[in-house]
């Protein structure tokens, strides 16, 4: 039997070329993998550019209406409820029907705004249009007296917040590169997180502690709906002024809708 160490050696011409050429593949898979990592670091050690910064700002903005919706909204609106003769595994109820059917009515209008959005120039107008729908809906949160017309309103900003998000995702393609895109998300995802914990204690301190400084409850969860809204709008001007520019669109060749419907048409037959 052969050494199978020296079996290279006596093999034939093409053979050996065959392993000499699989032993190149491999030190190119090696190094090209290597110069990927060095690449990734590099990427991971640049600084956010001004534009990702202020795409992460709006995540600061938003996480507040979220914050605010997880905690202090169930507990408001289920009081406000079981003063007007509401049970409270019926405020919940409602409460959750109310989510549900925001979520139903943005399922339904994503694909199209998704569409509509690709066009050119169209991105921004409508992630402005959702956004001001629910920083508006979330300031006039304070003014129903009634849970029925608390919810109409809850619906209305809760759909305004999910739907600027729509917009808000796919401007991250136009924001960076696609080599730190996944970076410049988790930014947005951990600074969210941290900047709205700012509003969110101000208005728990407003709603706790507000009867001992002379502010009635009703009167601390106006403040705190305006201070929510307030610092979700603020925050969002860097990004909405002259700073944003969609890079990838779809030119203008017609109907807007029309051509929408046609993309979607087109995608749900492939």
């Amino acid at each position: 039997m052969k050494d199978s160490k020296h079996e290279i050696f006596n093999a034939g011409e093409a053979v050996r070329d065959s392993y000499y050429r699989q032993i190149f593949l491999f030190l190119n898979h090696v190094y090209t993998a290597q110069e990927r990592m060095n690449e990734e670091k590099t990427n991971m050690k640049q600084k956010l550019t001004k534009l990702e910064k202020y795409w992460v700002l709006y995540d600061v903005g938003n996480s507040a209406f979220v914050m605010l919706v997880s905690t202090i909204i169930p507990i408001y609106f289920k009081n406000m409820a079981q003063n007007m003769g509401v049970s409270a595994s019926d405020s919940t109820a409602y409460l959750s029907y109310a989510i549900s059917i925001s979520t139903i009515i943005v399922a339904i209008l994503g694909p199209i705004l998704g569409a509509v959005a690709d066009n050119k120039n169209h991105k921004k107008p409508l992630f402005t249009f959702f956004m001001m729908i629910g920083v508006l809906g979330c300031a006039a949160l304070s003014i129903p007296k009634t849970w029925l017309m608390f919810l109409i309103i809850f619906v209305i900003a809760k759909v305004g917040f999910s739907g600027s998000l729509i917009f808000y995702d796919s401007m991250l393609v136009d924001v960076t590169t696609d080599e730190r895109m996944d970076e410049v998300s988790s930014h947005g995802y951990a600074w969210g997180y941290i900047g709205s914990c700012v509003p969110f204690v101000i208005s728990l301190l407003l709603v706790l502690g507000g009867d001992k400084v002379g502010i009635s409850t009703p009167a601390a969860m106006t403040a705190a709906f305006f201070l929510n809204a307030a610092w979700w709008g603020l925050v969002t001007i860097p990004l909405l002024k002259k700073n944003y520019e969609q890079k990838y669109y779809v030119e203008n060749q017609g109907s807007v809708v029309k051509e929408s419907f046609a993309r979607l048409e087109e995608a749900w037959r492939n």
